[in-house]
């Protein structure tokens, strides 16, 4: 595994973990989260965040086209697909949308990777217990 690769898998799972700690309001309050979350960020972590955070796409968006990239790449990375799906969810992403996004990757040729990111988001589906 690249060092890219183990940074963003790092960026992923604390991103994920603090999702879940903020709950439901993470995707409509990022601005004020991003505040009282900066002191549990890694050096340069909370400037980097702060420039994604803004008046533009709401976590849950954000999230989905993290599911969505990763598809497209071809899902090798195990830990970090299923972290985008847990994160989406913890976003609010109902498991249709999250399906949805993975499947509209075939729409450009990301073959490979649907079937891997489907068997993800099958396993993050049944340990959520959570609504469709």
């Amino acid at each position: 595994m690249s060092d890219f690769s183990k940074m963003f898998e790092g960026f992923m799972k604390q991103g994920q973990e603090m999702a879940e700690q903020m709950g439901k309001d993470f995707s409509k309050n990022q601005s004020a989260w991003l505040e009282s979350a900066k002191d549990m960020m890694p050096d340069g972590m909370a400037d980097m965040a702060q420039g994604m955070v803004g008046d533009g796409i709401d976590g849950k968006t954000r999230a989905l086209v993290t599911v969505g990239g990763l598809t497209a790449k071809g899902a090798e990375d195990t830990v970090a697909i299923t972290t985008a799906i847990n994160a989406a969810m913890a976003a609010g992403a109902s498991k249709r949308e999250i399906t949805e996004t993975i499947l509209q990757m075939t729409a450009i040729g990301a073959v490979t990777g649907v079937p891997k990111a489907m068997m993800a988001a099958m396993a993050a589906f049944s340990t959520d217990g959570g609504s469709s």
